[in-house]
Order: C-alpha cells, then structure tokens, then sequence
C-alpha cells in the first residue's frame, strides 16, 4: 500500500469536490439550479436503466464515462450549451483543467481519466458515443422536467444534440418521447387572439419572413393580406404569442363558388416565424381558425397547398370543386357538416395584389 498515492488520489477527490457547486442553466422540479455533479450522477443512472437496451457495450466503460466527462468544469464552471458558440475555446480549457484537477494523481490513473475524457469528448468508441447521447437526453429530461424561469428556451431543446441522439434506434426513440414534452412546454407558453392593429407592422414582416424562402411562393402574401385588411376581408385573422411576441399568423377570407353556395372560406396564408417552423405552431393556428369559422357558422372552408400538411386536418381534394390553373391534388376543401359544393372557386381580388 502506497500512503502517499492513496493522500494524492484524496487530494484529488478534494478538488473534485468543487463539482457539487458548479451550476448549469439547467432548473431542478423544485426550482433551484441543477449542479453538475447531479447532473452526471442522473446521466449514470440513465446508463444503468437503459444497460439492457445497450447490448454488446462495457458497462463500467459507460459509467466511467459518465463520472468523467464533465470533471473539468469543477475549475471553470459550465458553459450553457445554448452559449457555448461564444465560447470556441471550451474543450481545450476544460481539457487543461482537468490536467490541472488529477495532477495529484499517480501517473497510471491520471493517465486513464485523461484518456476517457479525450475519448468522450471526441465521440471515439462505441461507449463515448452512447455517453454523448445520453449526457444530451438527460439535459432536455432535466430541461422539461424543471421549474423553469418563464422566458426558459424550450424551443433550443428542438435541435439541441440531434447528431449524436439521432445515430442508434434507442436514443432516437427516446428522443422522440422526450420531444413530445419538450413540444408540450412550447405549447403551454403559445397564446392565440385576434390581430390588433399595433400588430399589423409585424405580421407583415412576420408573412415576408415566413416565405422568403419557400420555393413555391410568389412572395406576395404580405401583400395579399394587407389588402385582404383594407377590403374588410379579414374574416379570421389570428396571431400565435410567446411570451407576447408574435410568431405566427393566420387568415381566413370569403371566397366565391359558380354554383352560388354560400358560406364559404379561403384559409390562407398561414404563417410561422422561420425559427419556430416544425413545432407545431401552424397546426394551433389551423385549428383555431377553423374552429373560429364554425363559431361563425361557415359551410366550409378550402385552402391551396400540401395535402400531406392539410390533409391532417380533414381537408380532401373534391373532384367537383376546382380553382382554374391549380393542379386538383393541391386543392382541398373541407365541409363543416354539410354537402361538398361543386364549381368553380374564386378567392377575393385582393390575391392579386403585389405591392
């Protein structure tokens, strides 16, 4: 037995110590910080709990992995992953802490931490590689599991550490039910209400936004719907709120058919600032507005865009009904009770606007 080896590794497990008082971005279910040192201890957990789904990987390797990764923050601190682009330098920095932290330590062993923490780091084996995915999926469980501040940025947890969650069926799994709550969180932060008229200078920046890039947009939606506004023609427009800041957009309009029938509406555009896009904010939108027109007692409503999208919400492609110049599959329409009408369908000339 080696008395001053045994005083080196206590002096480093002194040090370590400090790890208990680092503290992340991150928010415990009682409201105070998450420490680093319970974030790995959850992340070894994790590791255990899902040790049968991991087949063929060493399991000490795993939690060793686990225990080391984030032991160089005890010099420096976390840097949030939302910030860590600010921070370039982070893996070196944290790499000479962690030389600084084991310099205590007898070769052999200070030697073995370095090396696990170089192969996490660099995602090397078949066990960083996991440990990566993991360490990602334990920091969105904690992220929603929180009691957050209210501006919290749930939308980050989205595409936070995709590249590594998305490699194995598992974590890709487990990624897809931590998103459900993540999209859950979003959700409970969204209000909806009518557009006010301090609102209409960010709508129209919010439509040009929304389909500044889309291949198939004339670009003229802002304009459509500032003259649909001047028309009167607004039948329903809503506006989607986080945290009071518009980030979605909505309107629906009168539309005429050749047969006469009334009651019917164009919904359209639909719009969703770029960075909010796939979370499910359009579909809030959607639904509002279509609830709104059967409030209004409409007998229908139609819309021109992707049946994959629309159809989701009821919205068929009718044989009898048709909007010249448009391909019939893009075309849908949706009855609220009453019979499909045919004919041709004709929206407000305030479509035709482009400036």
């Amino acid at each position: 037995m080696n008395i001053e080896k045994l005083k080196g590794r206590l002096d480093f497990l002194r040090e370590a110590e400090k790890l208990k008082d680092v503290l992340r971005s991150a928010h415990t279910s009682c409201g105070r910080p998450e420490s680093t040192a319970e974030h790995s201890w959850r992340l070894c957990l994790m590791a255990i709990t899902f040790a049968d789904e991991l087949s063929g990987l060493d399991l000490l390797k795993l939690l060793k992995l686990c225990v080391i990764h984030d032991v160089g923050e005890a010099i420096n601190g976390d840097i949030p992953a939302v910030s860590q682009h600010a921070f370039p330098n982070k893996s070196q920095q944290e790499r000479s802490d962690l030389m600084l932290l084991t310099r205590s330590l007898d070769p052999g062993l200070s030697e073995e931490i370095l090396a696990l923490w170089d192969d996490y780091e660099n995602a090397l084996s078949p066990e960083a590689k996991a440990v990566k995915a993991l360490d990602k999926l334990e920091t969105l469980l904690q992220h929603n599991q929180g009691l957050n501040p209210a501006d919290f940025d749930y939308p980050f947890n989205l595409t936070y550490g995709k590249r590594y969650t998305d490699a194995d069926p598992l974590f890709k799994t487990l990624r897809t039910l931590i998103d459900q709550d993540t999209n859950a969180h979003i959700h409970r932060t969204i209000s909806l209400r009518d557009e006010q008229a301090a609102d209409i200078e960010t709508i129209t920046q919010l439509i040009e936004a929304a389909f500044c890039n889309e291949e198939h947009s004339s670009h003229s939606e802002p304009f459509i719907v500032a003259a649909l506004r001047r028309a009167e023609q607004l039948s329903v427009s809503l506006v989607a709120l986080d945290n009071d800041r518009i980030i979605g957009h909505v309107a629906v309009s009168p539309v005429t058919l050749s047969s006469g029938a009334a009651g019917w509406y164009g919904l359209g555009p639909i719009s969703v600032r770029p960075d909010r896009q796939e979370q499910g904010i359009g579909s809030r939108l959607m639904q509002a507005a279509l609830a709104r027109l059967q409030c209004l007692g409409a007998a229908g409503c139609v819309v021109l865009g992707d049946p994959g999208f629309y159809g989701r919400f009821g919205f068929r492609a009718h044989p009898g009904l048709e909007l010249p110049g448009v391909l019939p599959e893009c075309f849908q329409t949706l009855a609220f009770g009453g019979p499909l009408p045919v004919g041709r369908v004709q929206y407000h000339p305030a479509f035709a606007a482009t400036e």
